[in-house]
């Protein structure tokens, strides 16, 4: 049997309790990551927030974050790979954001300077949720506040657009860009914030799947293993040789999934102990 890479999301799935991993967890990935097995995680969080995670888990191969937008090298350090929504869609997509008159956010990555901004505006009282500073010191992601965004797409390339909110506002902002060309557009609830909403707009070529696809690739791996609990990972888990998903996930998920994991604090690094121990 050859190597297998194993693919796992975060949020409801590797930190099961929350936005934060448990030391049993980090134990259990590390003990992994000594026995040289190819394990990373795919996550929806901007690079900021990605980069603890990969230090925090002594991750060697590459992670992607951004919803499949992105893949970080995490052994050299530097962005690898990106996958940029075309420039006149991502225009029009601002654009139709604007015109709702909420927050919204652009991820705009900056070849020369292989680095991203977090740009975003604040349309009315309430602040776009995000933290304002990283530990890396903007090494990776700098945030700039702009009431207008489109101005900042020149010279760079928008890996994600973004918004968030209550459920009405955010299934009319998906109608507005849904049949753009050349973009996914993502609406889900978040699974850990009751009637919070999220819209994300990646290119059409991106996404948890294709992430998938490319980490199995660069890795010349046999094998990929995807693991996932929420309606955002399908296309990871339908790219995958084999699917896994936790015991909390929607039925649709379940569906998909060729394992469903047991209910299980750490049940996504323990199944791979197993499964590398059988081999």
């Amino acid at each position: 049997m050859g190597k297998r890479i194993y693919c796992s999301d975060v949020d409801g799935t590797l930190a099961r309790q929350g936005y934060f991993l448990t030391e049993d967890t980090c134990r259990l990935v590390h003990q992994l990551v000594e026995q040289d097995v190819w394990f990373t995680i795919i996550t929806g969080r901007f690079l900021s927030r990605t980069l603890p995670l990969i230090q925090e888990l002594g991750l060697k191969i590459p992670a992607s974050c951004l919803s499949g937008a992105l893949v970080y090298d995490c052994a050299g350090e530097r962005i690898l790979k990106v996958w940029p929504i075309p420039q006149e869609t991502a225009y029009e997509v601002l654009r139709r954001f604007q015109s709702l008159k909420h927050n919204s956010l652009a991820v705009i990555y900056r070849p020369e300077e292989n680095r991203c901004l977090l740009c975003y505006n604040k349309s009315g009282s309430q602040p776009f949720p995000m933290d304002k500073r990283n530990e890396k010191g903007f090494l990776h992601d700098e945030v700039v506040e702009s009431q207008d965004l489109l101005p900042l797409l020149e010279g760079g390339q928008a890996l994600l657009l973004d918004m968030a909110g209550d459920e009405e506002r955010m299934k009319k902002a998906y109608e507005l860009v849904k049949d753009l060309p050349g973009i996914h557009a993502y609406l889900h609830e978040s699974p850990h914030n009751k009637g919070f909403w999220v819209l994300d707009v990646v290119a059409a070529d991106s996404g948890k799947g294709n992430a998938v696809r490319y980490l199995k690739e660069y890795m010349q791996s046999d094998t990929s293993v995807a693991f996932g609990d929420h309606y955002n990972d399908l296309p990871m888990l339908q790219a995958a040789d084999i699917a896994c998903t936790v015991a909390e996930a929607p039925e649709e998920l379940k569906a998909a999934a060729d394992v469903v994991l047991p209910q299980t604090p750490n049940c996504v690094p323990e199944f791979i102990l197993e499964q590398e121990k059988r081999s």
